[in-house]
């Protein structure tokens, strides 16, 4: 190997075909987790989303979208008092999503 004054001495820093194979593996494992997780999920997304429309539909009391019952409860107090209630019951189900409430 030949040096000239005032040059250091430069050695090639190659990678192994292995070294290439493992990080590429190493990689693709990484990139591959985030886009599995629930973090970047789209479904999850789109769930949160559901949800938070339902949320704002209990909020403002619009019922459109749920199916409406009626129920009577009987409620005790102190073991003494009985009170009858009727109390509606506002459904709504979806294929992931199963909500009540109960208004008086």
């Amino acid at each position: 190997m030949l040096l000239i004054r005032g040059q250091k001495n430069l050695l090639k820093s190659s990678f192994s075909l292995f070294e290439v194979i493992l990080s590429i593996t190493l990689l693709s494992i990484v990139i591959s987790g985030f886009f599995n997780s629930s973090y970047y999920d789209r479904n999850n997304a789109e769930l949160f989303m559901k949800l938070n429309k339902i949320e704002n539909d209990f909020a403002i009391k619009n019922y459109t979208n749920m199916i409406k019952t009626t129920h009577n409860l009987r409620l005790v107090i102190n073991d003494i008092e009985n009170k009858n209630i009727n109390v509606d019951k506002y459904i709504f189900e979806d294929k992931n999503i199963k909500l009540f409430k109960y208004a008086k």
